[in-house]
Order: C-alpha cells, then structure tokens, then sequence
C-alpha cells in the first residue's frame, strides 16, 4: 500500500501544474487574433493568499509568432508581453485588474467575486495581436507560455514559475485571405 501512495502522490502532484490550453491563432486580413486559457493558475494556495492580503499578484504572458522552417533555425517575426496584475482593496472588499500589452495599459476592471476574476486573469483574448502583412498564414506558427510568480529554492535561491511553452499553426479564418 505504501508503495502505491509513493507512486501515486508525485502524479496528483503534476496533475495540478499550470499550464496554457485551447491555444488558437487566426488569421484574417494580414492579422493574427491569438486566443487561450491558463489552466490551474491559481491552484497554489499561496496565489490566493497573496492575493486576498493585499499583496499585487501578476502573470506574464508571452506571445510570440515565427515562421516555422523545418531542419533550419526558425524565423521570428514578433513578440508581445501580456502582463495581468490583481490587488485586492480590503476596505471596498474589490479587486482591481489591470490588463498591460506591452507595457501599455490596456484595461482596467473591478471585481467583488474571486472567481470571476480568476477567470479573467487566466482567458486571453487578443483580436488583432500581430500584423503579418502579405506572410502566407499556413506556414506560421504562434507559441505561447506564462510566467506565474516567484518562488523560492532552499528558501534563499529565487527563481521564476513558468508553463512550458504551447505551440499552433496559425489557421485561415473561413470566408477571409
């Protein structure tokens, strides 16, 4: 039985690492719209925490569109930074997010369930990301990953929580060159 458990707590442990899902490019006149989800962002019980004490709590997104050249370095074409940030107000009992592209205020919403803004922390949708211009669509690809938070090593070694990257072939939209 001990055995069992050994084996099966480093799988319940994996199970819940974050990760980006349901990542999709479109491309529509000389645009690509990028689209997905972070899974399981807020599964540490030390985000929550963070978060619910005042504490700002971010994640970073990095988008990056390239053409993909078999048995040759690929080319990059462009990049773009998403940054979330959340603060919660314990006077007003709301939190408030802030959605940067680039380092460039986007958005800025207000929240009183945390669940809701979990969700809009997590979803990313971006019509319109990046101009490809007179690129053929079916030969790019767009990558994308997340950087959660920091952690630490032994207690004193700082290092950076990140998905793996997810990678797609930018599809043509219906009806659209």
């Amino acid at each position: 039985m001990r055995f069992l458990l050994i084996y099966l707590l480093p799988a319940v442990a994996l199970a819940a690492d974050p990760r980006i899902d349901n990542l999709a490019a479109t491309a529509a006149n000389g645009k690509v719209s990028v689209r997905f989800a972070l899974t399981n962002g807020f599964e540490r019980q030390e985000v929550i925490q963070a978060l619910q004490s005042g504490v700002p709590t971010s994640f970073g997104y990095v988008v990056e569109i390239y053409r993909d050249r078999p048995n040759w370095f690929d080319e990059g074409i462009d990049r773009a930074h998403i940054e979330v940030i959340a603060t919660f107000n314990s006077v007003t009992r709301e939190y408030l997010m802030n959605y940067r592209r680039d380092r460039r205020l986007v958005r800025s919403e207000t929240f009183t369930d945390l669940a809701t803004l979990q969700k809009r922390m997590t979803t990313i949708d971006e019509p319109d990301l990046f101009d490809i211009g007179m690129r053929r669509p079916y030969k790019l690809r767009v990558r994308a990953k997340a950087d959660l938070m920091r952690d630490w090593l032994l207690y004193f070694i700082p290092r950076e929580m990140s998905t793996h990257w997810r990678s797609v072939r930018v599809e043509v939209a219906e009806g659209k060159p």
